[in-house]
């Protein structure tokens, strides 16, 4: 079912690199990581289902976090990701439905 949901962010470089979305009751991470081999942020995000976290969590650096993660749900190319036309309130949520309906294993 595609909606739009809200998401919170960090790091915004054309648009947000790190953000959470909550949807259908779910904490879902998702991770644009700067690659340090080419200088530049990859060019797909890593997605993850989370735990419930603390405010601390939150408040502090969100780089790595993911290791908190219940699972890994794949990734996704940047351009699958469909945000409000400021980028930084909301996501379409069919990529969302896509990636739930399909999970990957985390790996370690």
């Amino acid at each position: 079912m595609s909606g739009w949901s809200d998401i919170d962010y960090r790091d915004f470089w054309d648009q947000p690199r790190i953000f959470f979305v909550c949807y259908e009751g779910q904490l879902i991470l998702f991770d644009c990581a700067f690659d340090d081999e080419i200088e530049d942020y990859r060019d797909f995000y890593s997605v993850y289902l989370m735990p419930e976290l603390s405010a601390d969590d939150f408040a502090g650096s969100w780089a790595g976090l993911w290791r908190k993660a219940v699972r890994k749900l794949g990734e996704t190319p940047l351009n699958r990701v469909h945000f409000d036309p400021t980028k930084r309130r909301q996501i379409d949520t069919s990529v969302l439905d896509s990636l739930l309906s399909h999970p990957a294993r985390l790996s370690s």
